[in-house]
């Protein structure tokens, strides 16, 4: 039996506006003069799908392919045939600006911001620490996460994955650390109160980043909130799984009390038994975010005995004090972020040898690249390829060769002898206090309602690792952030306001001034870090602090792409008018980004016809002392002087080629001053008819 594969939908709109920029953007692929009228279609289509045409662009489009399939009969053939074999979805695209494919009208938001799962209006923020507006920064932050200075040190940072200057320069805006320099150089901290009182208690289970998230939001909505955890003090993973190298005690300790200040009630050392034990004691909702605090053990023969050690145990130990030490020689088991803490924290408990033995190879490893650099770069080796298959008696561990490598099955098994072995595969939870309630558990997670976070259970939420699986300190803030609206809904009966969890601009900040040079240059800054044979016998913090004003120059990479959108009509526009002089390229997500800033000053013929067309602001083109100024997301790209006509005596702005152009035309005409463009097709109507005038004499 055959099963039909489900196809994604597609937009006939987008097809044939893709295959047009496809034509423009390959080189020698249409004859010059055929390049403005392809660029005037695609243009058009282009302001379809943004929600800007209406009946009447409907018929100049149309227009426009009858006079493109005259140059390049093909692309106006296709374009024609679409509109009529589509005709339905062409005019529910223009009249009700929907599209059946979901591809069109959908919010541009930055992709940094999207791809945050707390969604920080990264692109405000950076612009606020370019700007040395660090206390603004930090507001902007605040808005999204309560943990900014954290976030700072220890996120994986997802955004840079996408960011689209990684598809111009190859090299991505160093975002992560711009949050621990707002956090670190503002004067002035948010002022944050807690909202007006509405009677409302609620319980949150878990000290960690998802249950302190809530919290803080749920505060400033004027609920009262307590937080219980077993451990002696707050910060769940954070405080216990992340070493303090790479997340001080103090930073935390301080995020902690931003929190505490709204009039969150933290308390220690309470070993919650019974999931409904705080309805019990009248509170009106309950969180759980527990986190997933237990080690994941190996799963082999023998992975019980005393030298093999969880690695999140291993962790937790050295973060309560309890100084453990082992090796001399370590091998820990595993390839994440988890996993390299565990080995590099191994140097610092007495280990000389480190290994980390992984079933795939480095490329493939989950754990950030820069962490696995950090790593190697103290001493810790990585071996590929191969899989733990049995625990031995006296300090040995078997392996054997993956099936993920390429000599597999010409390998034999190997036999190594250790002091510890670590186990850094993963985490677990214990959720045998949720027997005798509704609540209902797979994979070891949670089951709860994906939108509300509401387990079967009424009134109690999961957020969290508990509800989504072990994942990152930003994961776990979306989820508190998503599960704070749903605890407010529930309680106070009015509908959750999801749309607002949605990425926001959270400030309207000025572009920064930047060389053309600097918009798309490849040297990404840098932090630099402890010499990793010093620091590896140390927990003390690893890495100095950000110089700010690097930070500065680094945010002036930034391609602003709160601002610019990525529909590439401006491009279009200019390619319509026969000037060439703005350059982008496409992402991987059908982006258009700018990747030359540098050919506007050989170009640019100053005709405003991109800022005309631009949907945002992104393209500014004025006047000012005397100059005609092209400026893009606020660098200056063309600066052109400003001509007086010697007809009417208006300024405007002429380049080299449009004067010469004007002078071979009208000859004498102009060698005693210089036309704008108005009077120049005056002086040549004139012309032409004294010429007429003159044929007719003779």
């Amino acid at each position: 039996m055959t099963t039909e594969k489900e196809t994604k939908k597609t937009c006939p709109v987008t097809d044939i506006l893709e295959n047009l920029r496809a034509q423009l953007h390959t080189d020698g692929q249409l004859p010059a003069k055929a390049r403005p009228a392809v660029a005037r279609v695609a243009r058009m289509i282009t302001e379809v799908t943004l929600g800007r045409g209406n009946i009447k662009n409907f018929e100049e489009l149309a227009k426009a392919a009858k006079e493109l399939e005259q140059i390049v009969p093909s692309l106006g053939a296709a374009v024609l045939a679409s509109m009529k074999k589509e005709r339905d979805e062409w005019t529910a695209h223009v009249e009700q600006n929907t599209c059946d494919a979901g591809i069109c009208f959908v919010p541009r938001s930055a992709p940094c911001q999207v791809a945050c799962p707390a969604h920080i209006d990264i692109p405000s923020m950076m612009a606020l620490v370019g700007h040395g507006d660090y206390a603004q920064s930090l507001s902007v932050l605040a808005a999204d996460t309560p943990l900014p200075d954290s976030c700072g040190l220890v996120c994986p940072a997802p955004c840079e994955d996408v960011c689209v200057q990684k598809a111009v320069s190859g090299a991505p805006v160093f975002i992560r650390p711009m949050k621990h320099v707002a956090a670190r150089c503002a004067d002035v901290k948010p002022n944050l109160q807690k909202g007006a009182p509405t009677g409302k208690k609620i319980a949150i289970v878990g000290c960690g980043p998802a249950g302190l998230t809530a919290a803080y939001y749920l505060a400033q909505k004027g609920h009262d909130v307590e937080i219980f955890d077993e451990r002696a003090q707050p910060g769940g993973v954070m405080r216990y799984g992340i070493p303090n190298y790479r997340l001080p005690e103090a930073k935390l300790n301080a995020e902690i009390d931003v929190i505490k200040n709204l009039g969150v009630k933290i308390n220690m050392n309470h070993t919650v038994k019974d999931a409904k034990e705080f309805q019990k004691k009248g509170f009106d909702a309950t969180l759980l975010a527990t986190g997933m605090q237990n080690s994941k053990p190996l799963g082999v023969e023998g992975d019980k005995q005393d030298f093999v050690i969880g690695g999140m145990d291993f962790l937790s130990a050295v973060r309560n004090g309890k100084n453990p030490q082992v090796g001399p020689h370590v091998i820990v088991i595993g390839g994440g972020n988890a996993a390299i803490d565990v080995a590099m924290t191994a140097f610092r408990q007495g280990a000389t040898k480190v290994q980390m033995w992984y079933r795939r190879n480095r490329a493939q490893m989950p754990a950030n690249p820069h962490e696995v650099e950090l790593a190697l770069a103290e001493g810790v080796e990585l071996v590929e390829f191969w899989a733990p298959t049995r625990v031995l008696p006296d300090n040995r561990i078997e392996f054997e060769r993956s099936r993920y490598a390429p000599d597999a099955k010409t390998v034999a098994p190997v036999t190594v002898r250790a002091d510890h072995i670590m186990a850094g595969i993963g985490q677990d939870a214990d959720l045998s206090w949720l027997e005798g309630s509704n609540i209902k558990t797979e994979w070891g997670n949670i089951v709860v309602d994906q939108t509300t976070l509401q387990s079967d259970e009424p009134g109690i939420f999961a957020a969290g690792d508990i509800a989504h699986g072990a994942s990152t300190v930003v994961a776990a803030i979306g989820s508190g952030k998503r599960a704070a609206e749903s605890i407010n809904s529930y309680l106070m009966g009015v509908p959750a306001d999801y749309e607002s969890l949605k990425p926001q601009r959270r400030d309207d900040v000025p572009f920064l001034r930047s060389t053309p040079e600097q918009r798309v240059s490849p040297e990404r800054a840098h932090i630099d870090e402890i010499d990793p044979q010093i620091r590896k016998f140390s927990h003390e913090f690893m890495q100095y602090d950000w110089d700010e004003k690097v930070a500065a120059v680094e945010a002036e990479r930034c391609l602003r792409c709160d601002m610019c959108i990525g529909c590439g009509l401006c491009e279009l526009a200019c390619i319509e008018v026969g000037a060439e002089a703005l350059k982008m390229v496409e992402t991987s997500n059908g982006r258009m980004v700018f990747n030359d800033f540098t050919t506007p000053a050989e170009k640019c013929i100053g005709c405003g016809a991109c800022t005309a067309v631009c949907p945002t602001g992104a393209i500014l083109v004025e006047d000012r002392d005397g100059y005609r100024v092209t400026e893009i997301t606020g660098t200056v790209v063309r600066k052109q002087a400003l001509e007086v006509c010697s007809c009417c005596g208006e300024t405007f702005s002429a380049s080299v080629t449009q004067e010469m152009e004007t002078r071979m035309e009208l000859g004498k005409m102009t060698r005693d001053g210089v036309l704008c463009p108005t009077c120049a097709r005056a002086k040549s109507a004139e012309s032409m008819q004294q010429m007429q005038w003159m044929s007719s004499v003779f």
